[in-house]
C-alpha cells in the first residue's frame, strides 16, 4: 500500500543510499549515488523529488508514468531507461497520452544481461520463481456484474464469446483471449520476481603524503603522480634502491559494501528465497561477502513465516534489515496533514482528520508482542507495533526520507524523517488572532441551517488539482457515494487510492468493493493514471 520516496538533497555525498516511505500505493526503493538514480523499484507518484546534478538520469528497471511526468515538471529534458525489450513498447504506449510527455526525450537501452555495471557499483539480477497461491486461481466478481452466460441485457459478451469476437472483428481488433490462451500464457510466464544484489566498487586507499615525504619521495612534484597511481593499485615501487609497499604509504582499501533488494510478494516465494544458492554464499560469514543491508519488500505474512525468519538470521548480526510493506504508516507530506487538521477545527464533518490504513490481512494478524522478543530492537521507533511481525533479528521499518549511509560509516540517519505533530498544528491555529471567535460564529451559523438532508448522494473530493499534485490538492478524482453500498469515481488521477486510504482508513476495502463504475472524462494523464492501481486494489479487497 505504500511506497518509498526520495528526499530533496542539494548535494548528494558519494555513498548515500536514500530510502523513504510515503503513504500511497506501492513500495518504491531508490539507490542514489552522486545525484544519479541507479535502481528503482516500480511504484507510484512520490512527493519528494531528488535534486539531480546532471541533465540525464539513468533509471534501472523503472516503469512509472507519474514519475516520468514529475521529472519533466522539474525540468529534466532527457531520461534514459535501462530494462527488458518490452520496455520500449511501454514507453511507446504512454506517448499516446497528450501532455508534456511529448516534449521529453525518452531513450531506452535494452538490458538483458544478468548484471549491470557502471562506475559506482555492479547490480546482479536474481530471478525468483514462486508457487501460486490457491486464492489466486479464482478471480473475484464485481458486485452487480452478470455471470458469464447469464441474463445480461446485451447477451453473452464475455471473453471468447461469439458476440465479443464479432465485435472485435468489426472494430479491426484481435479476438479476445480464451481461457486456454490464458493458461498457455501463465505457463509461459510463471510467477516471477527479481531480486537485486548490489556490490559497490571498492575504494582505493588514500596516499599518506606526510609519510612519503619522510621517506624522501618527491611529494609535490609531477614525479610523484605515477608513484601514487602504482601504490593505490596495490603495486610495490622501488625508490632509490629501496622497495616500498602499498601498505606502507596508503591506507587500507575500503571494500565495497553489499546490499540486497528483495521482493517476496507472498508465501509462495519463500522456498525460492531460502533455497537460492546466491543468497547462501552471502550467509556463510565470509568477510568479503558480508551484506550491509537487506531491503525486504515483503508483507507481514511473509515476515511471520518461520522459514523466512530463519533465512534472515543466517545473514548474521552485522546485517541491517529494512522492511517496506503495507504495515508502514509514515506521513510523507506533513503539510497536507497540517492543513487538514486545522480545517477540521472549523468543520469536523467536511474536513475529517486524515487517517492511516491497515489492510484486512494485517487486521487478521493482530497479536500481542512478547516483551522478551522486543529487546533486540535498538531504539523505540524500531519496536514492533500492534499487528507487526516479531522478527528474531532487529528490523527497521521504512519511513519517509529515512537514510542509510554505506560510506564512510554504515549507519542510519533520521534527521530528514518527516514528523507529524497534530497538537502543534492545533496550537498554531488557536494562536491566530480571532480564530476561535470566527470558528464559533461559523458553527453558530451552520447550526441555524436545517439538518434534515439525506445522507446520500455523498460527494467526496479526492482531488481537484490541475495537471500535477500539490500540498493542498491532489489531481482530479471525485468519489460519489450514491448509497451505503454503491459508489462511482469521476476521473481517477494518480494517487486516488492513497487519498481513499487517508480519508477512509481501515474502511477503504469496503469502499473499493462498493465501487461499480469509473468515469474518465478525457485522456490527460492526471485524469486516469490512478485507474490501474484502483483496479488492482479493488481485486485485492474482495
Amino acid at each position: 500500500m505504500f511506497q518509498a520516496s526520495v528526499g530533496i538533497l542539494a548535494s548528494l555525498p558519494e555513498g548515500w543510499a536514500v530510502l523513504g516511505l510515503s503513504q500511497c500505493t506501492h513500495v518504491q526503493f531508490w539507490s542514489l549515488w552522486r545525484g544519479q538514480a541507479l535502481l528503482n523499484r516500480e511504484g507510484s507518484f512520490f512527493w519528494h523529488l531528488p535534486v539531480l546534478t546532471g541533465g540525464v538520469v539513468k533509471l534501472f528497471l523503472c516503469l512509472l508514468l507519474g514519475m516520468i511526468l514529475t521529472l519533466k515538471a522539474i525540468g529534466l529534458q532527457r531520461c534514459v531507461f535501462l530494462g527488458p525489450p518490452k520496455l520500449q513498447n511501454y514507453l511507446k504506449a504512454i506517448r499516446l497520452f497528450p501532455g508534456p510527455l511529448k516534449r521529453m526525450d525518452l531513450a531506452v537501452q535494452l538490458h538483458t544481461e544478468p548484471e549491470y555495471k557502471d562506475e559506482t557499483m555492479t547490480v546482479y539480477q536474481i530471478p525468483l520463481t514462486g508457487k501460486p497461491l490457491a486464492a489466486e486461481s479464482s478471480s473475484p466478481q464485481s458486485p452487480g456484474a452478470f455471470p458469464q452466460g447469464g441474463n445480461s441485457p446485451k447477451g453473452n459478451t464475455g471473453p471468447g464469446s461469439p458476440r465479443a469476437a464479432q465485435q472485435s472483428l468489426e472494430e479491426g481488433k484481435e479476438s479476445p483471449k480464451t481461457a486456454g490462451d490464458e493458461q498457455k500464457c501463465s505457463r509461459k510466464h510463471p510467477d516471477l520476481v527479481t531480486a537485486f544484489l548490489c556490490k559497490v566498487h571498492p575504494r582505493k586507499g588514500k596516499f599518506l603524503a606526510a609519510k612519503a615525504q619522510e621517506l624522501g619521495l618527491p611529494v609535490g612534484t609531477p614525479a610523484i603522480l605515477p608513484i601514487i597511481t602504482a601504490l593505490k593499485n596495490g603495486e610495490s615501487i622501488t625508490f632509490e634502491g629501496k622497495e616500498l609497499f602499498p601498505e606502507e604509504l596508503c591506507t587500507p582499501t575500503d571494500p565495497g559494501p553489499v546490499f540486497l533488494v528483495l521482493e517476496c510478494p507472498h508465501e509462495g516465494f519463500v522456498d525460492a528465497v531460502c533455497d537460492n544458492e546466491t543468497f547462501r554464499r552471502y550467509q556463510e560469514g565470509v568477510a568479503e561477502h558480508q551484506v550491509a543491508l537487506v531491503i525486504h519488500m515483503t508483507p507481514e505474512a511473509v515476515l511471520r513465516d518461520s522459514r523466512y525468519q530463519q533465512w534472515m538470521q543466517r545473514f548474521g548480526p552485522g546485517t541491517q534489515h529494512l522492511v517496506l510493506n503495507e504495515n508502514s504508516s509514515a506521513v510523507h507530506n506533513p503539510r497536507s496533514y497540517k492543513i487538514q487538521t486545522q480545517l477540521n477545527l472549523i468543520h469536523p464533518e467536511i474536513f475529517p482528520l486524515l487517517t492511516t490504513y491497515q489492510s484486512k490481512v494485517i487486521q487478521a494478524l493482530l497479536a500481542p508482542v512478547p516483551a522478551a522478543l522486543s529487546k533486540g530492537c535498538v531504539s523505540p521507533h524500531l519496536l514492533p507495533q500492534e499487528g507487526e511481525a516479531v522478527c528474531p533479528v532487529p528490523i527497521v521499518r521504512g519511513e519517509c526520507l529515512l537514510k542509510y549511509h554505506l560510506r564512510p560509516q554504515q549507519e542510519w540517519q533520521r534527521d530528514a524523517v518527516t514528523v507529524c505533530d497534530p497538537d502543534e498544528f492545533v496550537s498554531e491555529a488557536l494562536d491566530l488572532p480571532d480564530f476561535q471567535t470566527r470558528v464559533k460564529e461559523c458553527k453558530e451559523s451552520l447550526s441555524a441551517v436545517p439538518g434534515n438532508v439525506g445522507a446520500y448522494p455523498e460527494i467526496v473530493f479526492l482531488g481537484t488539482g490541475s495537471a500535477i499534485p500539490m500540498k493542498i490538492r491532489n489531481v482530479s478524482s471525485t468519489l460519489v457515494n450514491t448509497s451505503a453500498t454503491r459508489s462511482l469515481l469521476l476521473d481517477c488521477g494518480e494517487g486516488t487510492f492513497g487519498q481513499l486510504c487517508r480519508h477512509y482508513g481501515e474502511q477503504v476495502d469496503q469502499v473499493l468493493c462498493n465501487l461499480v463504475a469509473v468515469f474518465v472524462s478525457h485522456m490527460h494523464t492526471d485524469h486516469h493514471s490512478g485507474l490501474v492501481n484502483i483496479l488492482m486494489e479493488r481485486r485485492r479487497a474482495f
